[in-house]
């Protein structure tokens, strides 16, 4: 369970870290278009049916270990910054 509520702050933190660690795969608004799925296919699109429905533990998971395409980022992006990241997520789906 995500230890930060979702606070005008810790959202705008996550949307930061979104745009520095992810948006250039997964793209502004999550849907895979950032500018490394030019290049590799398959980027997931965070913002679509199969993906809505997952926790922000489980995108904290991803991000930590890695699934699919995507490497582990558990060494690039710390704790914290992880599940920041991952309520940013829910909130982009939310959109």
């Amino acid at each position: 369970m995500n230890p930060y509520e979702a606070s005008p702050a810790i959202l705008e933190q996550g949307k930061l870290l979104y745009e520095i660690n992810c948006k250039h795969c997964h793209g502004a608004k999550g849907t895979g278009d950032g500018k490394v799925a030019d290049k590799y296919p398959g980027v997931a699109n965070l913002a679509g049916d199969a993906i809505k429905g997952v926790t922000e533990g489980h995108i904290f998971h991803v991000i930590t270990y890695g699934k699919g395409l995507m490497g582990s980022h558990g060494s690039q992006v710390n704790e914290e910054e992880r599940w920041k990241i991952a309520k940013y997520v829910k909130q982009l789906q939310s959109n």
